[in-house]
């Protein structure tokens, strides 16, 4: 069983080691470089990977994200999700109060679900 982490931040979506999980696998999201009050909202477009539904809130100042398991019936290939980022207060002078921000990014499942969840 591996740990990837998905961090959020300002400029992008990144994953470490690499979006490519197989099924078992931990997930944890991340937020790094937003004000304090910020909020995010991750929707998966189609189905979940994962044995909880989405969408998942996360917050900046999580200091213990909850990891996600890839469930053993995701199916391979990518699995695109969306976030939806707020945040309620000014970070800097080049913040707006009140902004939003949205990201795409995926889960990219690299096996086929084991034989027993495919019954």
């Amino acid at each position: 069983m591996a740990l990837m982490t998905v961090t959020l931040s300002p400029k992008d979506i990144t994953y470490d080691p690499s979006p490519e999980v197989k099924h078992g696998d931990l997930v944890v999201f991340v937020m790094a470089g937003y004000a304090a009050d910020a909020t995010a909202l991750v929707s998966f477009h189609h189905d979940d990977c994962f044995t909880a539904r989405s969408p998942f809130k996360l917050t900046s100042d999580n200091a213990a994200p909850v990891p996600l398991t890839v469930a053993p019936h995701a199916k391979r290939g990518m699995h695109p999700f969306q976030v939806r980022i707020h945040t309620r207060r000014v970070q800097d002078d080049s913040s707006i109060e009140g902004q939003s921000d949205r990201k795409n990014g995926g889960i990219d499942v690299t096996s086929d679900p084991p034989e027993e969840a495919r019954r």
